[in-house]
């Protein structure tokens, strides 16, 4: 009789095929994440993109872009002499801009010309009391909201900073940044970029031209208290608003900080794709600024009239 021979593996020849499939794996493995993050940046590009042909489109049709922030904050001198506290709204300009994103029902729920509008500086200081209520049901659903457009794949911060949803993207104040502290005439309405407290910028004062300024860039950790970035206030140094002071990608509280009520604060911008961050520029353009970039030029970058001779990537 034939003897009988087996066609099983052994177990040599087992442990042999799962390490050479380990290794497979272990090789495709970083090749499937970068494949993923190209995904994630490509459609954070498009984010950029369709904000920064949104601001163009208020420009052209408004004659102004949103100021950074709709209303001043606790100072009363200069341009916001009078100005009591429910007439200084915390309305970032991501507000404004919403109907041009098709976001209009959002929009409307937040009300962005009635009285406070958004986090006003002293909502309580009406004589007849009319605007202590600015925070309406409407609003609280407004500002809980996250729009997919404000929202950078990419981004692992948290959805919600307190009692608002965070964004991952901040309008470009200009090169001024904590070195000046908090400083109202350098940093809040009179900074070299285009978006400022309550002031406003048309393309004309653009002089560096449109191709070669930032309008609005990408933040990381959104949630936290030295980098909080609710999509729906202006603030400086935080929520929506950003500098070039600091180097790309400065962590939110290293670099150059300025100290905000016991916390400190560097005001960068920074992404977390490798290597840099995406920008959007006022031609509606969009450009990934290497880490690396010079200082001097990504600061020229920020500002709107400061006349340097640079080119956006």
């Amino acid at each position: 009789m034939a003897r009988r021979t087996s066609s099983g593996f052994t177990l040599v020849e087992l442990l042999v095929v799962i390490a050479i499939i380990g290794i497979l794996i272990a090789l495709l493995l970083p090749a499937v994440q970068s494949a993923r993050e190209s995904a994630r940046r490509a459609e954070c590009v498009n984010n950029l993109k369709q904000i920064a042909l949104a601001l163009s489109h208020y420009e052209s049709t408004l004659g102004v872009f949103p100021p950074g922030r709709m209303g001043c904050d606790g100072w009363t001198s200069d341009v916001c002499r009078n100005n009591p506290g429910y007439a200084r709204p915390g309305t970032s300009g991501f507000v404004m801009i919403l109907p041009y994103l098709e976001q209009d029902n959002l929009y409307e729920l937040i009300e962005p010309f009635a009285l406070g509008a958004v986090y006003p500086c002293h909502p309580g200081d009406r004589p007849d009391g009319t605007n202590d209520g600015w925070r309406t049901p409407e609003v609280d659903r407004a500002v809980r909201t996250r729009p997919e457009v404000y929202v950078c794949p990419s981004d692992i911060s948290e959805p919600m900073r307190g009692s608002c949803a965070t964004g991952s993207y901040a309008l470009c104040a200009g090169s001024n940044g904590p070195t000046y502290g908090i400083d109202q005439v350098r940093v809040k309405h009179y900074n070299n970029g285009v978006f400022l407290y309550r002031t406003v910028n048309s393309h004309k004062d653009i002089r560096d031209g449109l191709s070669n300024t930032m309008l609005a860039g990408e933040v990381i950790e959104a949630h936290t208290v030295e980098s909080a970035n609710c999509w729906c206030i202006g603030a400086r140094h935080l929520h929506s608003l950003r500098t070039t002071d600091n180097p790309l990608n400065t962590l939110p509280d290293e670099g150059v900080t300025v100290n905000l009520y016991g916390y400190r604060c560097s005001g960068a911008f920074a992404s977390y794709h490798p290597g840099g961050a995406n920008f959007g520029f006022g031609d509606g353009h969009v450009s990934f600024l290497s880490e690396n970039i010079d200082l001097a030029t990504y600061r020229a970058l920020s500002t709107r009239k400061e006349g340097e001779p640079v080119s956006a990537p």
